[in-house]
Parts: structure tokens; sequence; C-alpha cells
């Protein structure tokens, strides 16, 4: 199943009365509660639309406009982020789109980057990696793994590398290292990646109320999206 999922991961400190005023504060709009989305429309792809899973203490706020800043500039600051979440002490920015090919960390500790990483993967067999700052512990082992040449069906396809460790008991396209490396880091620090977990979160979905359409510039078309991953058929 493909997965597209983007957003930030924190541990709250205490209980949160009024997440809503959290979500104003993190997007700078007026964030509205509504309930449990059934149309089309709601896509955490679109600016407007924003969805909170909590395991626990841990809790992800999903929407892409939210991480590509922090994941496509390195220099992007978290302070306001930092602030408004009551200062965690560890904070992930993260992308996971498989439809996109686009897979992504940036690491905040107390708010200051740590790590930055951003692969895309724009053709076939045309990889693009972007990064900052020192590989953490939970990277480490993947990108000291070994690789083969996997043998390609297509005359023409270019040669794609694949990764694995011990016995190749795992095995992972040089296209979705970032995504492995990924998920390991939100299980190592956070205990749970969203995507690979049969425990079930509990869901709050939010809407953010911007200024009138006819007073911001209208946004490029976008191509047509796959169905989001949480949404049933």
């Amino acid at each position: 199943m493909a997965i597209a999922q983007a957003g930030i991961a924190f541990r709250v400190s205490g209980p949160i009365d009024d997440l809503a005023g959290v979500m104003s504060s993190l997007f700078d709009e007026e964030a509205v509660e509504i309930a449990s989305p059934v149309a089309e429309r709601f896509d955490t792809r679109n600016h407007a639309d924003v969805m909170v899973q909590s395991f626990g203490d841990v809790c992800f706020v999903c929407n892409d406009d939210l991480a590509a800043p922090l994941l496509h500039d390195p220099t992007e600051d978290a302070a306001r982020l930092h602030s408004a979440l009551r200062g965690p002490s560890l904070l992930f920015a993260f992308r996971h789109d498989d439809p996109a090919a686009s897979y992504g960390y940036a690491v905040f500790e107390r708010g200051e980057r740590r790590r930055t990483r951003l692969q895309t993967t724009a053709l076939p067999g045309a990889t693009s990696v972007a990064e900052s700052g020192a590989p953490l512990p939970f990277e480490r082992r993947w990108l000291a793994a070994s690789h083969f040449v996997a043998a390609q069906d297509a005359p023409h396809a270019p040669a794609a590398r694949v990764y694995y460790l011990g016995d190749r008991e795992v095995l992972v396209p040089e296209r979705q290292l970032t995504g492995r490396m990924l998920q390991e880091g939100l299980e190592t620090h956070f205990d749970v990646c969203p995507w690979e977990t049969l425990i079930t979160p509990t869901y709050r979905f939010f809407r953010l109320e911007s200024a009138p359409a006819t007073e911001r510039p209208a946004p490029p078309p976008k191509p047509d999206k796959p169905r989001p991953w949480w949404r049933p058929f």
C-alpha cells in the first residue's frame, strides 16, 4: 500500500486542553476542529487540512505544508514551533511519500536543528539526496550497509542499487533508503511509526481558516492524488 504522510512528531509534556489553540499557533492561522472527514476533499497534502494522531504521549501533526519548509531549507528555524509545543526536547519533521518517491526528515533537539536528510527521485534511477549535519545513530547501519545491483527486466532500464543487512534478511531499494531510515528513527525515538504499526491512534481533524481566497494568489493546479493511506475504501 502506498503511503503519503508528512508532518511533525514530538512527545507532549502534559495534557493539552486546547488542541485547536495549539494548532492555530503552529500554523499561525485559525484552526477549527471538524468531525472525522468523509469527503474526498480532505487530504493533508492540502494546506488547510490537518490530521493529528496521538499514541499516548507521542503526537503526529500531519500536514505537508507544516513539514516542507523544515525539510527543504536547512536554515529554516523551528523556534516558533518549539515554543508553540511547549518546548519538546526532540522534534522530527518528516515526509514519507511513496507516490512522489520523496522521503525525508529534519531532527531538532531543544529547538536546534541537528540533522536533515531529504531524498527525491525525479526519474527512475535519478535519486537525489540533500543533507546537513552528521548522521545520527539510527541512520548509521543503513548508511554503512552493503548493496548489490539488481537485475532489471527492461533492457535499457537504469541500474538500481538494493541495500541489505546481514544475510539479506532485509532488502531496501536505494530510492526508499531514506524512508527506511525515517521509519527506524521514529521507532527509535518515539517507539512508533504510524504507517508501520498495528496500534490504533486517537485521531482528531482540523481545518485551517485562512484569508478569503480572493485575498490570496490562486494556488497552481495539483495533479490527481491517490487516496490517502488512512482513508478506507
